[in-house]
């Protein structure tokens, strides 16, 4: 017959251990992270040593909410965006710090940072502070708590700033547009027991379809969608728009137009810009007309709006303006003779807008599949004009060795061949005073 065991009593915990409903391990981090959330309100780490073993686990004794990234009610946002974006989103989080001299990162700041000071506004009234405390370090913490504003105290910057970004890749200009809000709750779970002190921040992604108009222009009847900016904080988008200043520096009117884009042009772009997948169009577009608005002179004096990554241009805008309203027409290549680097060109090689299009340098993957050292003519040319700069700039986006934008032995034999038989050619077939709708 089996002796009855003896069932063992469970270890009495130390009496210098007070009972908490948290771990040592997340007691261990809770006290790492609340010091440094102290010296991120600007006050000295050392308070939190003030505090006795018995008051750091009540305020330590919190849930740890990770953020949350969902759709917000009535709008549409396609589910693989919205799991991209909180991939993105949550790896940024854990890699980046909210500020770099305090090095807390934001998920750090999520998840312990704002449910230690929401414990300390929680519990301040009930007699957990001794008067000494509050009149020493507890009241200075709450005015600083008091004082902060979370959207301007210009610490999630960074996070909002990616988020912004990443939104970019998806939103369509001819269809719809996305955006984000942010706010933070206080959840309580059915299952939560006890008076663990939470609150949580919530990202929700927003969605604006894109707004279509007919406008004539040269008497024919063309369609165009309004560029709608992704807002953070305003539950209405807004159409981007960009002052007369700005288009022509030397005037002083304070007309402000909205930015509309013809169809053609969006169909210009996906031709010309044909090194880059979808998502990446999407975002130089909509990044160069609500952002990055660079304008610079043509060689007929009118202005262009650059679409520029790091200061290089892709390409540039042509419109023209209706009332209140700024169309933009097409997109031109940057070997266009009216560009400012395009017109350079030009005067090098005389060349035809029929001759550049027959090479094919009037789209990007011209200057990743010509091996120019094989035609120092035209590396000549495209340094003496100021598109080397493209090139290099080109050169630095990371591609396997069976991506079909690497060198072409066959494209390069075949322009190289071109250029052997019109090198000694005067080629003076075109007028200076090229018109822009020959490339529109």
């Amino acid at each position: 017959m089996a002796k009855n065991k003896k069932k063992k009593s469970p270890s009495k915990m130390p009496h210098s251990m007070p009972k908490s409903g948290i771990s040592k391990a997340q007691f261990d981090t809770g006290c790492a992270i609340a010091r440094k959330t102290i010296q991120l309100l600007g006050l000295p780490p050392i308070f939190f040593d003030m505090f006795t073993k018995k008051q750091k686990h009540a305020l330590l004794d919190i849930e740890i909410p990770v953020p949350v990234i969902r759709v917000k009610n009535g709008h549409r946002v396609p589910r693989q965006y919205v799991n991209a974006i909180r991939t993105s989103a949550m790896n940024f989080m854990r890699t980046h710090y909210i500020d770099e001299n305090v090095q807390l990162t934001y998920m750090e700041f999520f998840t312990y940072s704002l449910p230690f000071m929401f414990s300390i506004k929680q519990k301040y009234d009930k007699e957990l502070f001794t008067v000494e405390q509050k009149s020493k370090f507890i009241g200075e913490m709450l005015k600083k708590l008091g004082e902060i504003n979370l959207i301007n105290s210009g610490w999630f910057k960074g996070l909002f700033t990616n988020i912004w970004f990443e939104l970019g890749f998806y939103s369509q200009i001819n269809f719809r547009t996305y955006g984000f809000e942010f706010k933070t709750d206080i959840p309580r779970p059915k299952a939560l027991i006890g008076t663990a002190a939470t609150i949580r921040c919530v990202f929700e992604l927003t969605s604006q379809e894109s707004e279509s108009i007919h406008f004539t222009y040269k008497n024919i009847k063309r369609k165009a969608f309004n560029v709608l900016v992704g807002t953070t904080f305003l539950p209405v988008f807004y159409t981007s728009t960009i002052k007369h200043h700005e288009l022509y520096p030397e005037s002083k009117s304070q007309n402000e137009y909205k930015i509309y884009v013809q169809s053609h042009a969006i169909h210009r772009f996906k031709e010309r810009i044909d090194i880059a997948d979808a998502t990446t169009r999407n975002y130089l577009m909509h990044h160069a007309l609500t952002i990055d608005h660079k304008v610079v002179k043509s060689a007929n004096g009118r202005p262009l709006m650059s679409c520029s990554v790091y200061n290089v241009s892709l390409g540039y805008y042509p419109f023209t303006i209706q009332g209140d309203k700024l169309f933009i027409l097409s997109f031109l290549p940057v070997v266009c003779s009216i560009t400012p680097e395009g017109k350079k060109l030009y005067d090098i090689l005389k060349f035809t807008k029929d001759e550049l299009v027959y090479l094919g340098m009037d789209k990007l993957s011209f200057f990743l599949t010509v091996d120019f050292e094989e035609i120092p003519i035209l590396k000549n040319a495209l340094i003496e004009s100021g598109l080397w700069a493209l090139k290099q700039r080109l050169d630095t986006i990371p591609r396997d060795e069976n991506d079909a934008n690497n060198i072409n032995g066959i494209k390069t034999r075949f322009i190289k061949n071109f250029f052997q038989k019109t090198e000694t050619k005067i080629q003076n077939l075109i007028d200076d005073e090229t018109k822009i709708e020959e490339w529109i």
